[in-house]
């Protein structure tokens, strides 16, 4: 049984039925680009949704220019045994263990969320002062992010989902107030 919250990603294979066709279900493979090859439409992003909301999402395409009303079931029936890589984030700093951690195609992951595999932040980092550096046009874009404030209010639109060839620091603290 797979759990109806996962979402889609790469290499996952599906069944995709519309049943106003009464042709049955076809299966199809989640391709490298998260995409879903879906009659008469042609591809169709899917991975980062569940089955429901990419079932929705197909159903609306269809009404849009194919059907009057569609009817439109995605059931996973075998999660992918491989993860396909995104891309790579580099954490630095004092966090309890730097290096690298690989984006997941399909499993967004945001700055809490990597320092938290991380191991968290080591005993003298700033979690108040936490860097994100990013690449935009050339340019190296920074921003200062509170991971404290963040964990402890639980407000996920201050955490950054994180891109390919992003670098997270965790400053030092010189003193400690206990």
């Amino acid at each position: 049984m797979v759990d109806p919250d996962k979402k889609l990603s790469a290499g996952d294979q599906v069944t995709v039925e519309i049943m106003e066709d009464r042709e049955g279900g076809l299966p199809r493979v989640v391709t490298a680009t998260g995409d879903l090859d879906v009659p008469p439409l042609g591809r169709v992003k899917v991975s980062g949704r569940t089955a429901t909301q990419a079932a929705a999402e197909i159903k609306q395409a269809l009404e849009k220019d194919y059907y009057y009303h569609a009817t439109v079931r995605l059931n996973i029936d075998r999660i992918s045994p491989v993860q396909v890589r995104q891309g790579i984030v580099y954490l630095s700093g004092e966090v309890r263990v730097i290096g690298p951690q690989e984006l997941v195609a399909g499993e967004p992951l945001t700055l809490c969320n990597a320092i938290l595999k991380a191991g968290g932040v080591g005993e003298w980092g700033n979690p108040k002062k936490v860097k994100l550096m990013r690449q935009k046009d050339g340019k190296t874009q920074s921003i200062e992010v509170n991971y404290l404030d963040v964990i402890q209010s639980g407000d996920v639109n201050r955490d950054p989902v994180l891109q390919d060839g992003d670098r997270i620091f965790v400053p030092k603290i010189f003193f400690r107030l206990k």
